[in-house]
């Protein structure tokens, strides 16, 4: 997809969104959207001769995003575990107003200006996901981290037992994972039962100690268990990277 700015922008937040933030089973029904952390997931492969104007390009936008942004809560980017040159962002904001306004920035603009210059592998162009997330909104800084952002669309007659199982696991890595930084997830912006996860672990290899701990836990094992009844219209996608 074209990312130039005579077309929409793949960062631009969906014109038509859904009320995710009101479903009633979820943990933060009734809160204010405007208030809760409003969060956006990026996965897009650079082609190798791009790779140090991505990175001086997109680490300029960290860093100012964190510095001068009110609203910025959280920008994370790593590099794939198994691909070269394959990227991943987790940024949240305060409410989709403080992505507007990260969106109107001068380091958002010099971002766009690299975007516009096409540097993706073909077929691995920008994709992007937007959801509110099910935590409080609070500021996190850029830490060296084994990451995992997940997808996982779970069949609408599943979605009872789906988000208190998530919520299990969550409340499982927050209070019983010491190597657990950070887990958050939420349900997107425009896609029913489509659900999106950002974690970081800590720990000896880079940060997969965290995440095997977290593998054998007992809230984990309840996560498997669900995930072994079929309650995916499609298998779910996991894409392990490293902050850098």
């Amino acid at each position: 997809s074209s990312s130039t700015r005579s077309i929409r922008s793949p960062f631009d937040p969906p014109r038509r969104t859904l009320c995710a933030h009101m479903a009633a089973d979820l943990p933060s029904a009734g809160a204010p959207p405007e208030a809760r952390p409003y969060c956006i997931h990026v996965r897009l492969a650079v082609r190798p001769e791009q790779r140090e104007a991505f990175l001086v390009t997109i680490k300029h936008d960290q860093d100012s995003t964190l510095k001068n942004e009110p609203k910025a809560l959280q920008f994370v980017i790593g590099e794939s575990t198994t691909e070269a040159n394959h990227f991943f962002l987790h940024e949240e904001y305060i409410g989709e107003d403080g992505f507007k306004a990260h969106m109107a920035s001068p380091h958002f603009a010099v971002w766009q200006a690299f975007v516009d210059t096409k540097p993706w592998v073909e077929g691995h162009e920008p994709v992007v996901d937007f959801y509110f997330g099910e935590h409080e909104a609070v500021k996190t800084e850029a830490v060296p981290v084994f990451c995992l952002n997940v997808d996982v669309c779970v069949k609408p007659e599943n979605r009872a037992e789906l988000v208190p199982t998530i919520s299990n696991n969550k409340a499982g890595a927050d209070n019983a994972e010491p190597l657990c930084l950070q887990y958050v997830w939420g349900e997107s912006t425009t896609s029913p039962d489509s659900f999106h996860f950002h974690e970081e672990y800590t720990g000896s290899d880079g940060g997969k100690e965290g995440f095997d701990f977290h593998t054998k836990a007992p809230h984990f094992a309840a996560w498997d268990k669900f995930a072994a009844t079929s309650p995916f219209t499609k298998e779910p996608a996991v894409y392990f990277f490293r902050t850098i």
